[in-house]
């Protein structure tokens, strides 16, 4: 019992940690463009603050491992998000308010990415024979978010504006922590098991030095994080500046909006439930990858509505659609950097999900930080339609190269592993790959 309540106070931490994220793509740019006048320019480097932070430090987290143990961690984290949203109903003038906005959005996602990648360790430690179940239930931890978040952040701004809508995230995820933490101090539960003891999950053999350095010499990882990277620039450009442009465009309020991104998020979390039903059924990974680009590509070429003189239910249509095939990609790119790294480099399964699922992070919000920003100055030389081919044919090239990798290099995207998928017997072929 105790196990399963603290899996699911981790995926509940998750998802409250990335209402951080979400609930403000409802309103935080309106705020700063309409209210503020801010440039775009300026609006995408304050939405992509938060990614920067965050990137940066999910990807240094597993060294971050040797000083505080994932409880010490979580404590840190929920501190800092509830001191820090307080601070935005104060009252500043244009210029501080962009400082304290981007010092409060830096700190939050630097705990966060700090934060997630243990929580990930202490979830795959829990089941560490069911990898599709933990990776899915990360991902969908994070849909979740994307669902609910832009709707309770659009309602709670329209309503009651901006200061109760950037707070609401941080009672959400105090309530969500105290519970994980509670857990956690029974017996030492999400604490790192030591590697000598009777209990230690990390196999005999995992005696592989992991360095930061180590994981870029793998094709396979920067092929991983590359698409990884990219996805997530084109999901959150559209998502930062896409419902602004809806809102004016077919003259709905920001309430509207938030419905619209919900469903976007909805189809999201569908979609990540659905690769991890095909995987379950032994669907090849790259073609879930594949389809799922395919689905953007399209998504992003229909989307403007002055191509098929649409409505804007055709545009939530294809904003939908294009949530649907980036959670396709996304959920079958973990668990291959996962697979690969661990058979590649002989670690636990638990090394492995932790290193992977920090540097997954660090390179979507990687993306996350530099779409606002590109798409920001992309959006202030030209039209939203030639925006959106310009994204489609990034696209297109990826997809491209990862064909032609797998059609050169087979199993670079996914490795051959048995029936019982035993991760025990993976150097036993190491020769043949």
């Amino acid at each position: 019992w105790g196990k399963r309540a603290l899996f699911m106070f981790c995926f509940l931490i998750i998802t409250t940690q990335y209402f951080f994220f979400t609930m403000p793509l409802a309103f935080l740019v309106n705020e700063l463009l309409e209210v503020w006048n801010h440039s775009k320019v300026t609006t995408g480097s304050i939405m992509g603050a938060f990614s920067f932070s965050l990137a940066t430090a999910a990807l240094f987290s597993n060294k971050f491992t040797k000083y505080m143990q994932p409880r010490q961690t979580l404590f840190l984290t929920v501190v800092v998000l509830t001191l820090s949203s307080p601070v935005l109903f104060m009252k500043f003038n244009r210029t501080v308010f962009v400082i304290v906005l981007f010092a409060t959005r830096i700190s939050q996602g630097f705990v966060i990415g700090l934060c997630e990648p243990q929580l990930m360790s202490v979830m795959t430690s829990m089941y560490p024979e069911r990898l599709g179940f933990v990776t899915g239930s990360f991902e969908l931890a994070a849909s979740i978010s994307s669902t609910v978040g832009p709707l309770l952040g659009g309602f709670a701004y329209q309503n009651h504006g901006f200061a109760v809508a950037s707070i609401i995230p941080c009672v959400f995820n105090f309530l969500a922590s105290i519970g994980g933490l509670i857990l956690m101090s029974q017996k030492n539960m999400g604490d790192k098991p030591d590697s000598h003891s009777k209990d230690s999950l990390t196999p005999k053999n995992d005696q592989a030095r992991t360095t930061l350095g180590s994981l870029f010499i793998l094709p396979v990882i920067l092929l991983g994080m590359f698409t990884e990277t990219l996805v997530s620039m084109i999901v959150n450009t559209i998502e930062s500046f896409y419902p602004n442009f809806y809102r004016v465009e077919f003259l709905k309020q920001e309430g509207y909006v938030g419905v619209v991104l919900a469903i976007a998020g909805l189809m999201y979390c569908i979609a990540t439930v659905t690769a991890g039903f095909l995987m379950d059924r032994e669907v090849p990974r790259k073609t879930i990858i594949f389809s799922g680009m395919t689905m953007m590509i399209g998504g992003c070429l229909a989307i403007h509505p002055r191509i098929f003189k649409s409505s804007a239910v055709w545009a939530a249509i294809m904003l939908s659609i294009i949530d649907f095939g980036s959670g396709l990609t996304q959920i079958s790119i973990l668990p291959c950097l996962i697979l690969q790294y661990q058979y590649r480099t002989h670690v636990s399964i638990e090394t492995s999900s932790c290193q992977m699922s920090g540097l997954f992070r660090a390179a979507y919000f990687t993306g996350a930080f530099f779409g606002p920003v590109i798409g920001g100055s992309l959006l202030e030389k030209m039209d939203y339609n030639y925006a959106y081919f310009v994204l489609a044919c990034f696209l297109a090239g990826t997809l491209t190269i990862l064909f032609l990798t797998e059609l050169i290099l087979p199993h670079t995207i996914e490795i051959p592993l048995d029936r019982q998928g035993s991760y025990e017997n993976l150097d036993s072929d190491n020769s043949d790959h």
